[in-house]
């Protein structure tokens, strides 16, 4: 398998802090990356930033977001 690990840093903080905008971002890199999205929950955190988990036909993706920080974390792992 493959696994990436990446913090991303210097991201505008209203997008970091809105679950609809990361749950789109997360539809459209599992897209663009031709994976197949089996299901996947967004949840807002108090007080601030939003947790997002996808199941992968491929295994699975998450990230985390610190909005006021900018910095979003990413975890990709894909088999096969």
């Amino acid at each position: 398998g493959q696994h990436l690990l990446m913090d991303i840093r210097n991201v505008e903080s209203s997008f970091l802090a809105s679950e609809e905008r990361l749950a789109k971002a997360m539809l459209d890199v599992v897209g663009g990356c031709g994976l197949t999205l089996l299901s996947y929950h967004c949840h807002r955190l108090k007080p601030a930033g939003v947790s997002c988990v996808g199941v992968l036909l491929e295994s699975h993706v998450s990230f985390h977001t610190w909005p006021s920080q900018g910095v979003v974390t990413l975890d990709l792992f894909t088999c096969g």
